[in-house]
């Protein structure tokens, strides 16, 4: 628990007075965060014995592992290929089609835990294939079940939107240039999108400063990239060593 503490506190601080912008990639990033927390919180009453017996046979347990270990991993890795996608087609993905597939998987996949959180309070044991026999499952409990069966088939159609985002972004999708979100760091800084082969060709670039140059004042913009020279750069924060990236 003690390395996980630590990580939500990096991510939070990292987070801490940034000029935040909500793009997609952004989202899901954020999602991650509070997923992860959230559904890690619900451990902690996994770790008390006394509440721990009567829940770990329960939909309790399902729903805490699964948006800890199933849905905060999906969410940061859709995150990463919204992030990624102009690097490797050099064209970005439909902005309206990723909040669309954002929102409903987000809110979607609480819609489908949240309630099992819920049915296992209840007692509602986990591994049955049939609950219509058991007395001790009200009807409310059958109401969720197919509440969350609608939800989950919502999440998973809407999967195939973003299928379909990126088969027609990679062809039909605006061109991305070379740094469409306008970070400081090499990566964005190439001669061509998608890169070729060695990133830079003969030219290895020279580095004058750290890859977090962001809201420098007197910049004549909200970053400065590591391989801008000083005079291109408006005021510098010192030091500054200036090396060659090794090729």
């Amino acid at each position: 628990m003690v390395p996980t503490a630590i990580k939500v506190y990096n991510w939070l601080l990292t987070l801490w007075r940034g000029d935040i912008h909500l793009s997609v990639p952004m989202l899901f990033a954020l999602a991650f965060i509070s997923t992860f927390v959230i559904g890690g919180l619900t451990g902690l009453f996994l770790g008390n014995v006394s509440v721990d017996i009567p829940l770990s046979g329960t939909y309790f347990v399902v729903a805490h592992f699964h948006m800890v270990m199933g849905v905060a991993p999906l969410l940061v890795v859709f995150g990463g290929i919204y992030h990624w996608f102009p690097k490797v087609t050099g064209r970005m993905l439909d902005d309206r089609l990723g909040k669309l597939h954002f929102w409903v998987t987000f809110l979607g996949t609480y819609a489908i835990y949240f309630p099992m959180h819920y049915l296992g309070i209840l007692g509602m044991p986990r591994r049955y294939y049939n609950y219509d026999n058991y007395q001790f499952i009200p009807p409310s409990a059958h109401a969720l079940n197919t509440f969350i069966t609608v939800a989950a088939l919502i999440v998973g159609a809407m999967q195939l939107v973003f299928l379909f985002n990126l088969g027609w972004s990679a062809w039909r999708g605006r061109p991305a240039g070379a740094n469409p979100w306008r970070a400081a760091s090499l990566e964005w800084q190439t001669p061509a999108t998608p890169p070729g082969h060695g990133n830079w060709g003969d030219q290895v670039p020279v580095v004058h400063r750290w890859a977090y140059a962001y809201s420098v004042p007197g910049a004549p913009q909200d970053f400065i990239a590591q391989n801008a020279p000083p005079e291109d750069g408006g005021a510098e924060p010192k030091p500054y060593v200036a090396r060659e990236v090794p090729a």
